[in-house]
């Protein structure tokens, strides 16, 4: 029971961890470079 238990829970939290991070709006955008303007 406690073996089952401690399994639903820590995958719990690598699911929940996972489903936050992949409906983070900036995580398909690359942070823009200190110093340049991109006017080349």
């Amino acid at each position: 029971m406690i073996d089952t238990l401690s399994l639903l829970v820590s995958h719990g939290v690598i699911l929940l961890t996972a489903w936050r991070l992949l409906s983070r709006d900036d995580l398909d955008r690359d942070p823009e470079p200190d110093g340049e303007t991109g006017d080349a």
